[in-house]
């Protein structure tokens, strides 16, 4: 039985000492990428029209995974500021620089206007997600993680 009570307390630790609120950072970032594939950037392509939004997300579904990785690693950094202003330049240069290299891969760079409004949409998506990250998730005690 003694032998059962510290297992329990070894897993409880070990469960107790993740740190959620970077892991939280890590999991909304990466799907506020998938968000930007599946839903800002096919809204964008459709209203310059270029393509209607069901196929450009058929388009872009190629590209989902690279967004997620970024955008999670950018959730992450913006966490870590725990800053408003920084975690929006941070998570709002991924965004941009992701949006214009997925419209790049999927279009091609013909259409310069496609380029910058696809840009811009994920400038502005990520700023905003990333100061939303930055102050709902920073650290309790006012320092950055670690």
């Amino acid at each position: 039985m003694k032998m059962i009570k510290r297992l329990n307390q070894y897993i409880l630790s070990k469960i107790m000492g993740i740190r959620l609120r970077p892991t939280g950072a890590v999991f909304l970032g990466g799907f506020a990428g998938l968000s930007l594939t599946a839903s800002v950037l096919p809204t964008v392509i459709s209203i310059l029209g270029v393509t209607d939004s069901f196929s450009a997300r058929i388009d872009l579904a190629g590209l989902a995974v690279y967004a997620f990785i970024s955008w999670a690693v950018g959730g992450w950094a913006a966490q870590r500021t725990a800053s408003a202003h920084l975690g929006a330049v941070i998570l709002g240069l991924v965004g941009l620089v992701s949006a214009a290299f997925f419209s790049v891969m999927t279009y091609g760079a013909e259409s310069e206007l496609l380029l910058l409004l696809c840009a811009a949409a994920g400038l502005a998506y990520g700023s905003f997600g990333g100061m939303l990250i930055a102050v709902a998730l920073r650290e309790t005690n006012g320092a950055s993680a670690d």
